[in-house]
């Protein structure tokens, strides 16, 4: 029986994509590349030169009203599973890992009754750290990842741990930084890592441009 795969492309860099995910994307019927409008999808532009079969530009709006949103996972689970039934093979790739904050997961849960295989992936804070040589812990140390959607996540973030991840920091940046300024912690702002246009920024309260959705911070206590 034909399958899912579930695959994580990386970051951004095209040689941090993982041998495995080469082979599976190599032999994959039909290559699902999410995308928010159009056929306008980072994961594609990261694992297009390894894929061999079809590919398919499968719309994730980025909406918020919820109801709205399960519509369109539900439509696009029929339309993978059907491929799925005809005897395709299909691989749903996703930039990162696809059990971080990924599309997939939506596409995972309903995949019920069928063979599902994930391909992990290196992730952004991953890359980023390798990249400004900055560990995200060490020793016994623990360190969280904080999505910057809720001010007071974050804020209970920096009470209770000295490594802290803060991805998606474009929605909330300027309250991000007052927070790392106020609790005096140490960070990098890192943007589009391993990507074209990517920049590293030291001095977060002196950066003024506009800050791109594939940015995130790590921060340590001094």
């Amino acid at each position: 029986m034909a399958k899912l795969y579930g695959v994580g492309v990386g970051p951004g860099d095209r040689d941090l994509i993982t041998l495995k995910a080469v082979k599976i994307l190599e032999k994959a019927d039909i290559v699902i590349a999410p995308a928010s409008t159009g056929d306008d999808s980072i994961a594609y532009e990261i694992a297009a030169p390894y894929i061999m079969g079809k590919v398919m530009f499968m719309e994730f709006p980025m909406i918020h009203s919820k109801e709205q949103l399960e519509m369109k996972w539900d439509e696009n689970v029929d339309i993978i599973k059907a491929y799925i039934n005809s005897g395709n093979n299909v691989a749903f790739i996703t930039i990162g890992d696809p059990m971080v904050y990924s599309t997939f997961i939506y596409i995972l849960k309903r995949m019920a009754g069928f063979e599902v295989e994930t391909i992990p992936g290196i992730t952004s804070y991953n890359a980023a750290a390798a990249k400004v040589n900055i560990p995200i812990a060490e020793g016994k140390q623990p360190f969280v990842v904080v999505p910057s959607g809720d001010i007071q996540e974050i804020e209970k973030a920096f009470s209770l741990y000295d490594n802290i991840i803060l991805m998606k920091v474009s929605q909330k940046y300027s309250e991000i930084v007052r927070i790392i300024k106020e609790n005096k912690f140490k960070a990098v702002l890192i943007i589009r890592c391993g990507h074209d246009k990517e920049k590293i920024v030291y001095d977060l309260e002196g950066y003024k441009e506009k800050i791109d959705y594939l940015s995130i911070i790590i921060a340590k206590r001094v």
